[in-house]
């Protein structure tokens, strides 16, 4: 048997159970074999809490923010020159330790679903309570299945390309361990299901901690927008502006850009933030926030002008931070504290955060959605761009013009960039969304690299390869 079956039968015969009371506060509460893990409201409430839990560990915070930025041609950090370069292949720099992660987050929800609806009704307080708590776990599932899809997946190509999701709906065990990928158009069908879903039975937000309703909208309206097909457009501005509309005043922009990344997760404009947990050095699983960006504060030449120009830069590179290295005591400026905070020495339990929606996106959204629909209305396209800076105080920002669609399709490109880089991944998928002289961004961006869509995304971990026989195709041009 090999690693990664171990992995996954490991998650299948115990599941590791916790009530998540705060980010700083998770230790196991729950070590309950999956036949007697539900059995009540309460312990169905546990099995939902607990899959929160396996957001801890190092690969799915800034791990794959830091790839996507390099892979875009946008953060110049050197560790990273295989992303950048699109050098990946099968059993080199394939992602395997983020697939395994990614997978146990699927794995857990898929424990709680299928937990949660064996309970009969009757031990709810209601249906829409047991409703409500399968549609968490949906959400969270579908959030997990949407970064493996837009990872290792042709997500760009249409309904009938085989190089979807290695898709697993059960929990993981000897007998339903092997699968075959699904064609893409079915990843859709099976992702989206999990989030219409949610956005029906699942309460608003209340915290960045947790899923929400307006969580499965904003990732709908994403997928609808980055796959592009018939009617996606339309469908994904009106999941924006549903959200913009009815979420609840607890998620709102924060005018001072300062106190929101102070604040960090806790910021109300943070819709949903990766867990942390219970972990005696945070810093240890944000390498790239706490360490990487302290050694390469430079971007590449193009995002570089356009982050160093902004009057946001200041608020971002705030202070003078301390080397992250023991035996160093040097200091500088410049630095991304945005993420970085004040380094893994001087700082390992900050509030170290990916921040995988913001406020923000929803005018980026919007902007871009409405530019898609009707390319000609300027005026329509850089409103909601133009109201998110108009809140803005801390720093002010003033509007933006353009006079012509290409200006249009570059300024909300670079405001893409300049908000939210590093982040959420958001500034690769726009790279190749928006054209420059006829080709995505990408090309502009990294004029000394040969791409080919066939690198878009990543291989398929070797050590999955393996375990499924082979059973499952690889990536073309990336064995």
């Amino acid at each position: 048997m090999n690693d990664l079956t171990k992995y996954f039968l490991l998650g299948a015969v115990v599941l590791i159970l916790s009530a998540c009371d705060s980010f700083l506060d998770e230790s196991p509460k729950y070590n309950l074999t999956k036949e007697h893990a539900v059995t009540d409201y309460t312990s169905a409430q546990n099995i939902v809490n607990g899959i929160y839990s396996k957001f801890t560990g190092k690969y799915i915070g800034g791990e794959i923010m830091g790839r996507l930025s390099s892979q875009a041609g946008i953060w110049a950090y050197d560790q990273l020159e295989a992303y950048y370069a699109m050098a990946y292949r099968q059993g080199s720099n394939d992602g395997t330790d983020i697939w395994l992660q990614l997978y146990t987050i699927v794995n857990a929800a898929n424990a709680a679903i299928e937990g949660i609806s064996g309970v009969e009704n009757s031990k709810f307080p209601t249906v829409e309570d047991k409703n409500r708590l399968v549609a968490e776990a949906r959400c969270v599932r579908a959030f997990a299945y949407t970064q493996i899809f837009w990872l290792w997946s042709h997500w760009w190509e249409k309904a009938d390309s085989p190089y979807g999701l290695v898709y697993r709906s059960e929990v993981s065990d000897l007998s339903n361990l092997i699968k075959t990928r699904l064609s893409v158009g079915d990843s859709y069908a099976r992702i989206i299901e999990d989030l219409k879903y949610a956005e029906t039975h699942l309460n608003d937000f209340k915290s960045s901690r947790y899923a929400s309703r307006q969580l499965a909208q904003v990732t709908h309206a994403k997928l609808l927008l980055y796959r592009g097909w018939e009617g996606d457009y339309a469908e994904a501005l009106a999941l924006v502006q549903n959200v913009k509309t009815h979420a609840p005043a607890s998620f709102a922009l924060e005018t001072d850009l300062a106190k929101m990344y102070q604040d960090s997760w806790d910021s109300k404009e943070v819709l949903f933030a990766r867990y942390l947990g219970d972990l005696s050095n945070i810093t240890q699983n944000e390498f790239y926030y706490s360490y990487g960006l302290y050694y390469q504060t430079e971007l590449y030449p193009d995002p570089q002008s356009w982050v160093k120009n902004d009057p946001r830069y200041p608020i971002i590179t705030a202070g003078t931070v301390r080397t992250p290295e023991a035996w160093d005591a040097s200091f500088k400026t410049g630095v991304y504290t945005k993420l970085y905070r004040s380094g893994r020495y001087a700082g390992p339990n900050d509030k170290y955060a990916t921040y995988y929606f913001r406020y923000p996106e929803l005018y980026l959204l919007e902007s871009e959605l409405k530019f898609r629909l009707n390319p000609s209305d300027i005026a329509a396209a850089l409103a909601p761009i133009n109201e998110m800076r108009s809140k803005y105080t801390n720093p002010a920002l003033p509007p933006l013009t353009a006079s012509n669609q290409t200006e249009l399709s570059d300024l909300i490109f670079k405001e893409i960039v300049v908000t939210l880089f590093l982040e959420n991944g958001s500034e690769w998928f726009a790279s190749l969304r928006f054209l420059k002289d006829g080709k995505p961004w990408l090309h502009t961006l990294k004029p000394d690299v040969s791409i080919s869509s066939d690198k878009y995304c990543w291989p398929i971990p070797d050590a999955e390869i393996i375990n499924q026989e082979h059973n499952v195709i690889q990536n073309p041009s990336l064995e």
